[in-house]
């Protein structure tokens, strides 16, 4: 008969038993590592119920990074992303966990470490039992814990010996098949004991990952195979597949999928013959002392496609001379390259991967792959930089961020084989592709003579036709200088005219304007004095109550005021007038100024207020405005002036026109007039943008194209030149670099856009 305490083990077994199984379960539930490493971490936080559960990978140096995480309640911050340096965890534990398999429990309550190997320290074979030593646990590990807010830790090793790599991930610190890939860490805020079953299923946890790790490594590897057929493939079809060789199709895809910043393919020529190059992405330029233009014509770039490139290996990560591909990280660390560094200063490039094009041992050309260098940043758990002077615990493990510019990326083992794979196709494509040349060559030959004789019969009525173009290009010349000099000297004696007329009103009216006050005063003077006078002689002679009866006394106190101040507003109306006439003249302005346009189209409205007003048997034309927050624009005024003058004519032209011709439609004629600041997608910089439009009858669309061809016009004879919108046309293209579009349709209105660089605006992006 069972006992208690044994029924509650068997109880306590079972439940870990359905917990390993549910782990196990979700782990193989996904081939997608992030997924299976998520899967573990919430599954192991769950059965242990402890803060913090987190996988902590090795990279090539040593360091690591938290790849999954899983926290209770916020009761420790997360750490997940976050790097560690190599010095957290001292080269001597790394051993340890990679001979003897070595898991550790660390109480920083009782100070004490429990370490439980797998292996023998003496054989390396496993241990038949499961052995947990304690000892007293380093004060320095205390102090690290402690500061991370942990009170007692859980570690157990994941060795994985699936990867292909020379060396170990982590450095020199493998001394068997199996690799230290990382770490499976259990942290809690307050003390605790981890029991052996606990330890045991951790481990067993653990042994579960290492498989789905190879899984994942396996379909990683699976994938990349397909997608380096699938490029060889894409590539393999532009040189081999299509009616004519791709080539520089071939080369911009080569160049993408390598995730270079540019590329070139030199094809050699016979020695008589220019060769021919293929450019994609960034360049180098030869400097002018070189006598040669092309990089790969150079003496020294001949001789190693003739005798191979001279590697250093020694200064770069990977062998740079793999068959005879040139993989070289860094240009600048080589010295058989520095005679071409002067090349690539004014760029970013710093990897250069070559393939030397080879048919039946003759050397076809070489195709170069450029790589540029990058910024880098790693988000550090805290900046810690070991010193022998300085061996203190980490104190802190706030954020920092290690930001490295102009680094190196090194040619991967991938890459090379895929250059291997790709040469061997464009060396057949190229070979092709010269025998096609000189085919062309012969067939250009035998054309070229026949085109020779057909230009001599062709000459003459050649030259016969380029005299006529000549003619015809002169006569448009005349016609285009002809409309500039009648609009010039239009517009320059209205404008000359409309100043010496607001100047010649502005005098007068200043001085009106200036003596009202003084009138206003000197009438309210005089009316408090009859007031005064009424006050204290109430008995006035009958000659004066007489006169007073004549004039009406009280209707003047009370209208005299009223006068004057109708007087005032009227003089502000036409001073007023007088602004608008020499905001729209804008003689002193024929440069280049930064003026208000909003300013510019009301004063054009004020002109044309006597158009604008409603008069019998014609309805009032409505305009409405919707002005952005545009600040002042550097433009020419005057000019621009004159373009809104054209096009708000044009539009009031239109609508009387059809109130004419449909008097009896219930016709509401309106303007609207919009203004705004727009992107400019080539340059990068604002625009002004400036819509006139009208509910119009519209312009019919086969007379669209011609409405800015100058003496084009569809006014009756005599009421329109032809010249006003072919002006305009010239003065926002020419003029202000800018452009002007119509858009119509008959019945439903005409809006005219206006677009003109807005330079001395800054864009929202450099603000």
């Amino acid at each position: 008969m069972y006992t208690v305490d044994t029924a509650q083990d068997l109880k306590s077994q079972l439940d870990h038993q359905v917990l390993l199984r549910r782990i196990i379960s979700r782990i193989r539930q996904s081939l997608e590592l992030p997924e299976i490493l998520k899967a573990t971490v919430a599954e192991v936080r769950s059965f242990l119920g402890t803060d913090r559960i987190m996988i902590y990978r090795f990279d090539q140096d040593a360091s690591g990074e938290v790849v999954a995480e899983s926290i209770y309640d916020d009761r420790l911050p997360s750490l997940l992303g976050l790097h560690f340096p190599a010095d957290d965890i001292p080269q001597e534990a790394r051993d340890r966990y990679v001979k003897l398999r070595q898991r550790t429990i660390v109480n920083v309550h009782s100070g004490t470490i429990s370490i439980s190997p797998l292996d023998s320290p003496e054989t390396g074979e496993p241990l038949p039992t499961t052995e947990i030593k304690s000892r007293s646990v380093d004060p320095c590990h205390i102090s690290y814990l402690t500061a991370m807010g942990v009170q007692s830790s859980v570690v157990v090793p994941i060795l994985y010996s699936g990867q292909n790599h020379d060396k170990s991930r982590s450095g020199q610190f493998s001394t068997s098949s199996n690799q230290l890939w990382g770490l499976l860490v259990s942290h809690h805020s307050e003390p605790r004991e981890t029991s052996p079953l606990e330890l045991q299923i951790l481990q067993l946890v653990v042994d579960q990952m290492t498989i789905a790790i190879g899984q994942a490594d396996m379909l990683a590897k699976t994938r990349k195979q397909a997608m380096l057929e699938a490029t060889i493939n894409k590539v393999a079809s532009l040189l081999h597949e299509q009616p004519t060789i791709q080539l520089q199709a071939a080369l911009e895809a080569t160049v993408e999928d390598f995730q270079g910043s540019g590329g070139r393919l030199y094809i050699q020529s016979h020695p008589e013959k220019t060769p021919e190059v293929f450019y994609c992405g960034e360049q180098p330029t030869m400097p002018s002392w070189e006598t040669k233009s092309i990089m790969e014509e150079h003496p020294l770039w001949q001789k190693w496609l003739r005798e191979g490139f001279k590697c250093n290996s020694g200064r770069r990560s990977l062998d740079s001379c793999r068959g005879n591909i040139w993989a070289i990280t860094d240009l600048y660390r080589e010295s058989e390259l520095r005679i071409f560094t002067p090349a690539f200063q004014a760029t970013a490039i710093r990897g250069l991967l070559v393939f030397p094009i080879q048919y039946r041992h003759n050397n076809l050309g070489c195709l170069t792959i450029f790589r540029n260098e990058i910024d880098t940043e790693t988000i550090w758990a805290g900046r810690f930089e070991p010193s022998l002077k300085q061996m203190m615990p980490r104190q802190s493990f706030e954020v920092w961020r290690e930001f490295k510019q102009g680094q190196a990326q090194p040619w991967t083992a991938d890459e090379i084989s895929l250059g291997q794979a790709l040469g061997k196709h464009f060396s057949m494509a190229i070979q092709q592709y010269m025998l096609y040349r000189e085919v062309q060559e012969l067939n250009s030959t035998l054309e070229k003579q026949v085109q020779q004789r057909t230009i001599e019969l062709k000459r003459s009525l050649d030259n016969e036709q380029a005299k006529t173009e000549q003619l015809e290009k002169t006569l448009d010349e005349l016609k285009r200088t002809q409309s500039q000099l009648i609009q010039t000297e239009k517009m320059s004696g209205l404008g000359q005219l409309v100043a010496g007329v607001a100047h010649e009103i502005n005098n007068p009216i200043n001085f009106i304007f200036g003596n009202l006050s003084y009138v206003n005063e000197y009438s309210d003077s005089l009316l408090k004095l009859i007031l005064l006078y009424h006050q204290y002689y109430p008995e006035r002679h009958p000659e004066i109550e007489s006169y007073e009866t004549e004039i009406e006394l009280d209707f003047l106190q009370e209208d005299l005021p009223k006068i004057l101040a109708s007087m005032q507003i009227g003089s502000q109306r036409i001073r007023q007038l007088v602004l608008s006439l020499r905001n729209f003249s804008r003689l002193e302005q024929a440069d280049r100024k930064s003026v208000d346009i909003h300013e510019g189209i009301d004063s054009t409205l004020l002109i044309l207020q006597h158009r604008l007003k409603p008069r019998p048997h014609h309805p009032t034309i409505e305009i409405v405005k919707n002005y952005g927050d545009i600040p002042p624009v550097e433009c020419y005024a005057g000019l621009l002036n004159q373009v809104f003058m054209n096009m708000l004519s044009n539009a009031i032209d239109a609508m009387e026109s059809h109130i004419k011709e449909h008097p009896e439609d219930n016709f509401s004629p309106q303007i609207m007039i919009s203004t705004a600041l727009i992107p400019d997608i080539d340059n990068g910089k604002n625009c002004l943008q400036i819509s006139i439009a009208d509910n119009g009858p519209g312009i019919p669309s086969n007379i669209q194209s011609h409405i800015f061809d100058p003496f084009f016009t569809t006014k009756p004879v005599g009421l329109g030149t032809g010249l006003g919108l072919s002006i305009s046309y010239q003065i926002v293209v020419e003029k202000h670099q800018g452009k002007i579009n119509c858009c119509s349709e008959p019945g439903q209105g005409t809006e005219f856009r206006i677009t003109i660089p807005a330079y001395n605006i800054p864009t929202t992006e450099s603000k």
